[in-house]
């Protein structure tokens, strides 16, 4: 039997539900509508592999600016200038490039997917980081506004691949359906995994619930479980 490296997600109750994580170099979607908890739950991914392993990431944020991430997260306790983590994340903010390519007027003529995967491609090289989150495929095509972002989704796994990282993909899911983990219909087909976060509403209360819909090459619970973020310990927790 072939042993496949896991990166653990350290959520308590579900890496023992999927053979102890994530497989290494897998293109996993985090999937889910606004409020799920999407950008909290894949940083705290990140921040736990490397707090508790030998590896670095860097986090890709066009949603959210740089500052107001870093605070958002550190209070919640996963403070990414601790010394224990300091050096081994990098937040990049790609909506920074945006506006001076605006301001310049040279955003239509850019090849987008070609800078960040250029841009990966140097990260990768110079900082040597293994993880990588991307938040969100969505935000990024509406902001570059590309002919085909279902071929360039397709370019950009491709190239992720190729570089050998352990990736998470947000996407934001709209309408009631949930039959379409992405917005160009391609995400959920080209990736390895999806974890699909949703709020389920019940009168005037709300419950998140996470269900890993596919992973390959792991045996991982089905169905849906309500998880929450425990403060106490700083972690999620799938109840």
């Amino acid at each position: 039997m072939v042993t496949i490296e896991r990166i653990p997600t350290h959520i308590e109750g579900l890496d023992e539900n999927m053979e102890g994580g994530i497989p290494q170099g897998h293109i996993a979607i985090v999937a889910g509508a606004s409020g799920a908890m999407k950008s909290s739950l894949t940083f705290s991914m990140l921040y736990n592999a490397v707090l508790y392993g030998e590896t670095s990431g860097i986090y890709v944020t066009l949603e959210q600016g740089k500052e107001s991430l870093r605070s958002h997260m550190a209070n919640m306790g996963m403070n990414v200038d601790d010394p224990r983590v300091r050096n081994r994340i990098a937040i990049i903010d790609l909506s920074d490039l945006r506006v001076q390519l605006d301001e310049q007027g040279m955003n239509n003529r850019v090849d987008w997917m070609g800078q960040l995967i250029k841009q990966l491609t140097s990260y990768r090289q110079s900082i040597g980081f293994e993880i990588l989150v991307f938040d969100s495929l969505g935000a990024f095509f509406t902001l570059t506004k590309m002919d085909n972002p279902r071929d360039e989704i397709f370019r950009l796994f491709e190239a992720v691949r190729r570089l050998e990282l352990t990736s998470f993909f947000i996407c934001e899911m709209t309408g009631e359906d949930h039959k379409q983990f992405g917005e160009y219909g391609v995400e959920d087909y080209l990736s390895d995994s999806v974890v699909h976060l949703v709020m389920e509403r019940s009168n005037d209360d709300v419950q998140r619930k996470i269900g890993i819909i596919k992973m390959r090459h792991t045996r991982h619970m089905l169905g849906y479980k309500p998880f929450n973020w425990k403060e106490e310990e700083q972690r999620f927790s799938v109840l």
